[in-house]
């Protein structure tokens, strides 16, 4: 990314206290990540209220779908890239490598993109589309990984116990916005940030992007 480029990404245009960052028409909400989590949080929970209906298990798998397809969104828009009216996991897959996101993308997630995809595709309105349980209880411990090895999550991430790379952090952010962060809200402006702190910050070694990993 140049250096005119990274400039306009990095333009705020905070109203509220919750950044957003605009590079021409593309807006990178870092909220898209709580409502990943969110998704997340309601498989969870749905999963464990018994229903007679197996059918419920497609509310699950959509939710699953929702929370990965967040991320995926998410971090593209962090590097300012518009990203297409799309549901397809692999294709938004392929657009986090190509692009250098700021994203660690498993291998069962790169292994089971359309299955994902057609969780998404299917399990609202194909009324004779049923889920299986099996494959719900896997991906449930799978997304759940994904979420943790990219610091998605209430507790503070691992980089930003860092006291210099935390410091480099708060930097990019106002006053109004430092005030009102909670863990979880910091470590997704990390994954908006990551790079620019890493040029900055001598600790760390320079990452090119989106990585995967056998997990």
């Amino acid at each position: 990314m140049n250096l005119d480029r990274e400039n306009r990404l990095y333009q705020e245009i905070d109203r509220t206290g919750l950044l957003l960052f605009e590079r021409g028409r593309t807006v990178c909400d870092v909220r898209l990540f709580k409502s990943a989590w969110m998704d997340d949080q309601a498989a969870v929970q749905l999963y464990q209220i018994p229903f007679p209906d197996e059918m419920y298990l497609n509310i699950v798998a959509y939710h699953l779908q929702q929370c990965v397809e967040k991320v995926l969104k998410g971090a593209l828009e962090c590097v300012g890239v518009t990203v297409p009216n799309t549901h397809r996991i692999s294709k938004l897959l392929q657009m986090v490598i190509q692009n250098g996101a700021n994203l660690v993308v498993t291998q069962w997630l790169d292994d089971h993109a359309e299955m994902l995809s057609e969780w998404g595709a299917e399990s609202r309105y194909n009324m004779d589309f049923i889920v299986e349980k099996r494959k719900i209880d896997c991906a449930i411990v799978q997304i759940e990984n994904f979420l943790n090895q990219n610091g998605i999550r209430q507790q503070l991430r691992e980089e930003l116990k860092n006291e210099q790379i935390m410091e480099k952090l708060l930097s990019f952010l106002p006053q109004n916005t430092k005030r009102s962060c909670s863990e979880f809200d910091l470590n997704c402006y990390y994954i908006m940030f990551a790079k620019k702190i890493k040029k900055q910050v001598n600790t760390y070694e320079p990452e090119a992007g989106a990585v995967k990993t056998e997990s």
